[in-house]
């Protein structure tokens, strides 16, 4: 059985980045970085995968230069909306950077393929609850208007028998 050994434990079990990061292991575990400083490091990351210098990327989202990189590099707080601004900017799925966070408590594991099906699986479920918490009311049109275009198809399908098989008749008399 191929598949026998992938469970959540096996799936979702955090893998050492490097043969010198897996020689932690054995000893105290490191200490595990804030959900803050997690973040800073998967926009860093990004940005230099990009080849986008901070002070380029502060100039795209219209932030200071020096205060963009106080924020990444130092200790200073990265706020919620500033967060989100550098997604959008750095083009990073916010689902799958804050399922990798909160969740795996790894940011590296970002570009996992595994991590990138399983947030597009998510996704549509994670995007309700956002819209939830925020006190949207968001009622789904997409069942009432697919089972009415199923219906008229469907009617337009009988209709369009029929008429096949009245012509039938009428070329066989």
């Amino acid at each position: 059985m191929p598949y026998s050994t992938v469970t959540p434990e096996t799936v979702f079990r955090v893998r050492p980045t490097s043969p010198a990061a897996s020689a932690f292991s054995f000893g105290e575990p490191a200490p595990r970085l804030s959900e803050q400083e997690q973040y800073k490091r998967l926009i860093d990351a990004e940005a230099a995968k990009q080849g986008l210098a901070l002070a380029h990327l502060a100039d795209r989202i219209g932030v200071a230069r020096p205060r963009l990189h106080k924020i990444v590099r130092k200790n200073v707080m990265l706020r919620d909306d500033l967060r989100d601004r550098l997604f959008e900017a750095l083009e990073i799925d916010c689902v799958r950077a804050k399922f990798c966070v909160a969740f795996l408590h790894d940011h590296i594991a970002y570009d996992d393929p595994e991590v990138f099906l399983i947030c597009e699986a998510m996704k549509g479920f994670y995007c309700e609850i956002i819209t939830r918490r925020r006190g949207e009311i968001q009622v789904s049109l997409r069942p009432p208007i697919i089972h009415e275009a199923l219906g008229r198809a469907y009617d337009m399908l009988l209709s369009h028998q029929e008429r096949v098989m009245e012509h039938e008749r009428t070329l066989q008399a």
